[in-house]
């Protein structure tokens, strides 16, 4: 694993992504910026629920659990931008003005969490990006913070101006997108049992039909949404018993074992990374 203290790396990607089950809940040390330009249909980020629609932006903040949800996986194209908060820290120490990029840190709250562009910014936006994937492939390190920059600018321009615009939450239509919205709000007490009778359906068929949608069984990804809360916990300074019990967990080995299982690293470890 990275370490977060030390990121000073941005990561941009611009592609399609030929797997339709993209249900794994995760976060990042790192702010996400995700535009959305094909193929999606709804963004969860913690417990809310978001339609995502072609030049859909988003913003999303640090150790935010968030998850897409593909309607046509044949044409999903996306591109997503993962900056550190020590490159963050390290760029605004460039101006005169600390609080530059403080926008990133107020997406979803004095900001809207997303904005759509409309044809003439989609086409700038792409611009930059691509520009910047060919500096990088150049080894142009100069050019590519410049276009970073530029980047972050042309950004920050857009939901600066559109401040005042409401985002209103979507309602999950899918028995899956159903499942989920009750995960994100009950995932440390729950179990498959607790869904099914929540939504008034057949536990068995809600399983099968969980799989189908989302090629994960529906106890994994209580376990997945426990261990993304886990990490989010030992992130913000809790002990590895606290983020056992806090996240759902009854049993702190069990916890260790698990936490080790899915994520590759030990709760202890990937706590030493945080701090």
């Amino acid at each position: 694993m990275r370490d977060p203290a030390n990121d000073l790396t941005a990561k941009v990607y611009l592609k399609e992504y030929s797997n339709p089950y993209m249900l794994t809940p995760h976060l990042h040390t790192e702010y996400e910026i995700y535009y959305h330009i094909g193929g999606g249909k709804g963004f969860f980020i913690d417990d809310a629920y978001y339609s995502c629609k072609p030049h859909d932006l988003f913003i999303i903040r640090r150790m935010r659990v968030h998850r897409i949800t593909v309607k046509d996986p044949e044409n999903y194209l996306r591109c997503v931008i993962n900056i550190g908060a020590p490159l963050i820290e390290r760029i605004c120490s460039l101006t005169d003005d600390p609080t530059n990029l403080d926008f990133l840190d107020k997406a979803g709250d004095t900001l809207p969490i997303k904005v759509n562009l409309g044809r003439e910014n989609h086409e700038k936006l792409l611009m930059h990006i691509k520009e910047y994937l060919r500096l990088e492939q150049a080894n142009d390190s100069l050019m590519l913070t410049a276009k970073l920059l530029e980047i972050l600018a042309f950004i920050k321009f857009i939901f600066t101006e559109n401040e005042s615009a409401t985002v209103e939450e979507a309602s999950p239509e899918t028995w899956s997108e159903k499942a989920v919205y009750f995960i994100e709000r009950n995932f440390k007490t729950c179990q498959a049992a607790d869904v099914a009778k929540a939504l008034s359906i057949n536990e068995n068929y809600l399983s099968r039909i969980f799989k189908s949608e989302t090629g994960t069984q529906l106890n994994t990804y209580i376990i997945e949404r426990k261990i993304a809360e886990a990490k989010r916990l030992l992130y913000n300074g809790e002990s590895v018993k606290n983020a056992c019990a806090m996240s759902g967990f009854n049993d702190c080995s069990n916890f260790i074992r698990t936490f080790k299982k899915f994520t590759g690293a030990s709760p202890g470890h990937v706590k030493k990374l945080y701090k």
